[in-house]
């Protein structure tokens, strides 16, 4: 577990990288940062700076008459045969969010599911995911902001990708909620200015979530509290009664405020500790930080595992900077940056779920 030095994947001059994804073939895709709302919302990552859009102009793009384009992504997956997951949030109003699986090697759309209005709140954020490939579910963070910059309603979205049917869970489940000081990145509070200029604190609820690689647990918890909680893949992946599944859902270890975590084989979550500049690694014997780079891992966002558990990819985009998180003053020092660090994480890969 001993980390490595942090290394540069790649370099954006001038779009924040969203979550990264790592395909079978070790390539990876990034979701461009819908904060900025990017014309572009997924990019191939290349080494050369040649960040191409993913998978093609017409579906990367912004939605056109024939259906196809993206209106806002940050949550994106690859699944174990390879097929791209990609989470287009939609637009109020406009676009309902929908899941879009691309199939890579056949070069063309391998299906899109729709999540319903009844599964849906008026604030929902529908902004990460994970798929359990086992029972064929797809887990999606639900943290909901309200005009007011609070999670009110954080719930765990759970798409059935046998039938396409989805349902609401955990809705406001204590360790969805928002923690009880203000989240503080490089000695301010991320806060919003409203157009009357009052300042006002962010309240985020529930936003990292990560799939052990077996798939047995599903683990998550809230951007600015400081807990993990986890569920057996078993119990959420059923229509269970809010009761019963409050129950199946135990705590797990401590955390730093962050944005996204990824866990291996014996339960070490790899997190995006925002506050120090750092990525760190939770688990019950405790916190470390793994690396750190005050530069380098301004807001370190998301962060995914290899399938070999080789190197931890991480996207880092300042966002504290910009002026949505920072009551209007834009502090953002380009250029942005895909790191990776060498954890050889343990996957359990060969053992029997």
């Amino acid at each position: 577990m001993n980390s490595q030095p942090l290394e540069i994947f790649a370099t954006f001059p001038v779009e924040r990288p969203g979550n990264p994804t790592v395909m079978p073939d070790g390539r990876v895709l990034v979701s461009v940062s819908a904060i900025i709302a990017p014309d572009i919302s997924v990019r191939a990552v290349a080494q050369n700076g040649e960040h191409s859009a993913y998978p093609n102009e017409a579906w990367a793009s912004k939605p056109g008459d024939d259906g196809r384009g993206m209106s806002a992504v940050i949550g994106i997956r690859t699944d174990p045969e390879g097929i791209v997951w990609i989470l287009d949030m939609g637009k109020p109003q406009q676009q309902q969010p929908r899941l879009i699986a691309w199939n890579d090697r056949a070069q063309r759309l391998h299906r899109m599911i729709v999540l319903p209005q009844n599964v849906l709140r008026p604030s929902s954020f529908t902004q990460d995911f994970v798929i359990d490939w086992r029972r064929q579910r797809i887990y999606i963070a639900d943290m909901t902001m309200n005009p007011s910059g609070a999670s009110d309603y954080p719930a765990i979205v759970v798409v059935d990708l046998q039938t396409g049917l989805s349902w609401r869970s955990l809705e406001c489940y204590p360790g969805l909620m928002p923690g009880d000081v203000p989240l503080i990145v490089a000695g301010k509070p991320l806060a919003l200015r409203t157009p009357e200029g009052e300042i006002i604190a962010y309240r985020y609820g529930l936003n990292p979530i990560a799939i052990d690689p077996l798939g047995r647990w599903v683990y998550f918890g809230s951007m600015s509290a400081r807990k993990v909680y986890r569920i057996s893949t078993e119990s959420l992946a059923q229509v269970t009664d809010a009761p019963a599944l409050s129950e199946a859902v135990e705590f797990w270890c401590e955390k730093p405020h962050c944005d996204g975590f990824d866990v291996d084989a014996e339960g070490n979550v790899y997190v995006t500790d925002i506050a120090n500049n750092a990525i760190g690694l939770a688990s019950p014997a405790g916190y470390r930080i793994l690396a750190q780079d005050d530069q380098l891992l301004g807001w370190p966002d998301g962060v995914e595992l290899d399938a070999q558990g080789k190197w931890l990819y991480i996207t880092a985009n300042q966002l504290h900077r910009h002026p949505l998180l920072n009551a209007g003053e834009d502090d953002s020092q380009p250029p942005f940056h895909v790191l990776r660090l060498r954890v050889d994480a343990p996957m359990g890969l060969g053992e029997t779920p």
